[in-house]
């Protein structure tokens, strides 16, 4: 345990005394010595957070919180050491390069991670302490208290037992009833879309339109404990727990299943028309436990601001529900071992790194993730609003990032999911109605961003504190041997494929990298692309082929 405190450094003066005498008698002659002037060390220059869990003071944390974080603004020069004063304590920090801020005194993001064990009742600090090239000291500090601790337990609100034969029909349900009547378009068009897909039905899709379920399955929606996006106590959030109904002759596989669910999904209803509850049943039907937590605004938490693209927000529910499903025996004749494979698409895929990336930054052996599936996701969540903002103020220039920037169908991720977010559970230093006005973007607004102005910087560096593709320690942090594979398709106009693209950058420093760059580009998705310019289609489409050959793997 290591304690944090400054210690002011003080010479205290010294009084020597000289002693002398003669002649029958003595006198006795005092001398001052003459010490160094006191000389008292200078307080580091304190840095404000950026970011945090618990939040900043919090009086009343959940004993039973093992991991925390913090995250701030410094210079690249700045060399920083993490302390707290809690029990085995562990840290690391995941840096990012910054751009487009409005001065160059800051260009990196710092994101820390620890984990250690909090007491009941007791007062904590933890600091990041930084020297700078020049000698200078700064640190950023997190402090909070304890309460008591929580017992951390899964409760069962609902469940269903689907027979297997039944899950062999889910998907084809889903392809007839969600999608194909979802296209908007001429007849004459139309027809030919369909054509077209269902080409794709027969071509890419063969593992979800004949599953080849092998166990019956019970899905359970559950509620668990875990933390508020402000790191408060929570046992109310709820997600799904898939699993096959198992017998004496049942073989464990070798890993469970994390599900990361796409934007308008909400596992924990058991909607058979819900794609991930599909998805749940289809992997349990295999043999795999399989389990999916909603975002915090979905499901038990709905009245609540979803934590849309919020990467540490959605990871410590994600990982919590994981954990406890493992610490919990009702599960263990499915699984009893620690390594999982992480999947998920769209906004599921940006959930699906950010958990990896957070598994890896904590001391904490369960789960161990050993695979991720990701794809068509907002790695670069900054260019990604920075587009949107590009495309309406006309200033695109054809870049990749809002060349396909569409106001019916984009520009709303934007508006309704992305900046809400952001606001509620960030310090942007906005409110709502600084940048919409009936639901849109305020002029001013947008010209402030793009011309890099002051009180921008907050949201740009939170944008991308919640970004993968401008990370440069990522060597320090990551185990190479997790495999890691990434889709995304060419002809995508919702989420530009240079997100991908750049993401695999930043990856291959560190480890090897799939991109399955074959998937979701053939002749068909071309097709599709210059027959119609529904922004969502071929996003869609390449989802479902991703988890098609998601489920061929995992067998």
């Amino acid at each position: 345990m290591r304690l944090v405190c400054t210690v002011s450094v003080v010479v205290a003066l010294g009084l020597v005394m000289a002693c002398g005498g003669g002649g029958g008698g003595s006198a006795e002659n005092t001398e001052t010595a003459n010490s160094p002037p006191s000389q008292v060390e200078a307080e580091p220059t304190r840095i404000e957070l950026l970011d945090s869990s618990p939040t900043e003071g919090s009086p009343a944390i959940d004993s039973n919180l093992s991991t925390l974080n913090f995250s701030h603004l410094v210079q690249t020069d700045l060399n920083t050491e993490l302390v707290g004063n809690c029990r085995n304590f562990n840290g690391a920090t995941l840096r990012r390069n910054l751009q487009d801020l409005s001065t160059g005194e800051t260009d990196e993001v710092l994101d820390h991670h620890v984990t250690c064990f909090l007491d009941e009742n007791s007062n904590y600090r933890f600091d990041a302490e930084g020297t700078g090239n020049n000698d200078d000291r700064y640190r950023a500090t997190l402090s909070f208290a304890t309460s008591i601790q929580s017992e951390r337990a899964i409760t069962v609100q609902d469940s269903i037992t689907s027979p297997k034969e039944t899950i062999n029909d889910f998907f084809s349900a889903y392809v007839e009833g969600a999608l194909l009547t979802d296209i908007e378009a001429p007849a004459f068009v139309d027809s030919l879309l369909v054509d077209l897909i269902n080409e794709l039905v027969e071509d890419e899709w063969e593992n979800l339109t004949d599953p080849a379920a092998h166990y019956d399955v019970i899905s359970e929606r559950v509620t668990y404990s875990s933390r508020t996006p402000s790191g408060e106590p929570s046992d109310s959030l709820s997600g799904l727990i898939s699993r096959p109904v198992v017998d004496d002759n049942f073989i464990q596989k070798d890993h469970f299943i994390i599900l990361t669910h796409a934007t308008g999904s909400t596992p924990s209803e058991l909607n058979s028309s819900d794609a991930w509850y599909i998805l749940a049943n289809l992997f349990a039907a295999r043999g795999y436990l399989v389990v999916a937590a909603d975002n915090y605004g979905r499901g038990n938490t709905g009245i609540e601001e979803e934590t849309y693209l919020l990467a540490n927000q959605t990871s410590y529910n994600t990982l919590d529900l994981a954990r406890q499903v493992l610490e919990d025996r009702n599960y263990s004749d499915t699984y009893d071992g620690q390594n999982a494979s992480v999947i998920g698409y769209s906004q599921g895929g940006h959930t699906a790194i950010a958990v990896w990336l957070m598994s890896e930054l904590q001391e904490i052996d369960r789960p161990s993730i050993v695979e991720v599936h990701a794809g068509g996701a907002p790695y670069n969540l900054y260019k990604t609003v920075r587009g949107v903002l590009s495309h309406l103020n006309g200033s695109c220039d054809d870049d990749v990032f809002c060349r396909y920037v569409d106001e019916a169908t984009t520009v709303p991720f934007a508006t309704n999911r992305i900046i809400p977010a952001l606001l509620s559970y960030t310090e942007t230093g906005f409110f709502l109605n600084d940048i919409l006005i009936n639901g849109a973007f305020e002029t001013s607004f947008i010209s402030g961003f793009l011309n890099n102005e002051i009180e921008y910087d907050s949201m740009k560096s939170l944008l991308q504190l919640n970004s993968f593709t401008d990370i440069n320690n990522l060597e320090e942090i990551v185990n190479a041997n997790v495999k890691i594979h990434l889709y995304h398709s060419e002809f995508d106009r919702l989420v530009p494929a240079a997100n991908t693209a750049e993401l695999v950058s930043v990856l291959e420093a560190a480890m090897t990298v799939d991109h399955h760059q074959s998937r979701c580009n053939s002749a068909g998705y071309e097709a599709i692309f210059n027959l119609t310019d529904r922004v969502g289609l071929i996003h869609t489409l390449c989802g479902l082929s991703v988890l098609n050959d998601v489920l061929g793997d995992l067998r």
